[in-house]
C-alpha cells in the first residue's frame, strides 16, 4: 500500500483549516502536498520503529473480503451499512489487522511475534467531529504469542509511543478506553469488559485546543478472541493471545499541525528518520 497522493487529502485539509482558519491558504495544492508528505513521514517513522523491534513486514490491501470480516466477528457488532465502498463481496478494510490473522492461521507461532502493515481504511461512523474521516490511513503493529509476552510488549509500545509524541512536543496522555462503536446489546457487554480488564488504551491529545481528547494511537489486547476464530496456536497447542498497536496517521498530522503550527510541522518530513 502506498500513501494516497496529495489530491486525496482534501478532507484532512478541510478539518485543519476549519480548526485553524489563520493557516495560509493561498495555495491549496501546496497544502495538500505538505499534508501528504507529513503522513508519509509519520508512516515511515512508525514502520521503522516496528522493524527495529523485530516486526515482519506484511503486505495489506486497501480492500478486504466480507467473508474475512464474518470470520473475525465484525458483523456481531456492526451491520454492512458501516462498510465503505462495499462491492462484489469486498469493502474498504475497516482496520488493517483484520488482514493479518488469516495469513497467520495454522502457522506454528512462537511465544511472541510482531507483524506490521498499513492500508487506507474506511468506516462510516456516527460520531461527527474533528479527526473523523470516511477514509484514512492506518499503520498497525500486530502482536501474537503467549499471554504475558503480548501484555508486556503492549506496555513497552505504550511507553515508546508516548515518549515519541512528547519528543515532537505534542501534548498527550494515556487513557483507558473502549471501542465507542459497539452498538448491540452483546457488543455493549464487550465494551464494558474492555474497560474492566484494561484491554484498550488510547494515546489522546491533551492540553486543550480543537483536538483535545482525540485519540491518535490505540493499544489493544484481544486475548484469545481472534485465535479461536482464525486457529492461531502456539507450538504447545495453546490458543495464542493477540494484540495490536494502531496509528491513525491523519490524526497525528492534524494534532501536530494544530499544536506545533504549520511551519514547524511541515519541516518534519525533511528530518532524517533515526
Amino acid at each position: 500500500m502506498t500513501i494516497a497522493t496529495c489530491d486525496q487529502f482534501s478532507a484532512l485539509a478541510e478539518q485543519l483549516l476549519r480548526a485553524c482558519p489563520e493557516i495560509d491558504t493561498h495555495d491549496p495544492i501546496a497544502l495538500h502536498a505538505e499534508l501528504s508528505a507529513l503522513v508519509k513521514w509519520l508512516d515511515q517513522v512508525f514502520e521503522r520503529m516496528a522493524l527495529d523491534s523485530g516486526a515482519e513486514q506484511m503486505g495489506a490491501s486497501d480492500r478486504i473480503e466480507q467473508s474475512i470480516l464474518e470470520t473475525a466477528g465484525f458483523f456481531e457488532s456492526f451491520s454492512t451499512d458501516k462498510l465503505v465502498d462495499l462491492d462484489d463481496g469486498q469493502a474498504r478494510t475497516p482496520a488493517v489487522c483484520y488482514q493479518c490473522y488469516p495469513r497467520l492461521s495454522e502457522r506454528e507461532l512462537a511465544n511472541l511475534g510482531l507483524w506490521t502493515c498499513t492500508a487506507q481504511c474506511g468506516r462510516k461512523e456516527d460520531q461527527p467531529g474533528i479527526g473523523r474521516f470516511r477514509t484514512f490511513h492506518m499503520r498497525e503493529i500486530v502482536l501474537v504469542g503467549a499471554a504475558q509476552q503480548v501484555r508486556d510488549e503492549r506496555a513497552r509500545w505504550m511507553d515508546k509511543i508516548s515518549h515519541f509524541a512528547r519528543s515532537l512536543e505534542l501534548k498527550v496522555e494515556l487513557q483507558s478506553a473502549a471501542d465507542c462503536f459497539f452498538a448491540t446489546e452483546e457488543s455493549r457487554g464487550r465494551r464494558l469488559l474492555q474497560q474492566v480488564k484494561g484491554l484498550k488504551f488510547e494515546l489522546q491529545v491533551a492540553g486543550g485546543g480543537p483536538c483535545n481528547g482525540m485519540a491518535i494511537a490505540s493499544f489493544n489486547l484481544h486475548e484469545t478472541f481472534f485465535a479461536r476464530r482464525f486457529r492461531l496456536q502456539l507450538r504447545d497447542g495453546e490458543d495464542a493471545y493477540s494484540g495490536c498497536i494502531a496509528f491513525g496517521l491523519e490524526r497525528w498530522a492534524l494534532a501536530l499541525a494544530l499544536q506545533l503550527g504549520n511551519q514547524r510541522v511541515f519541516a518534519l518530513p525533511k528530518e532524517k528518520i533515526s
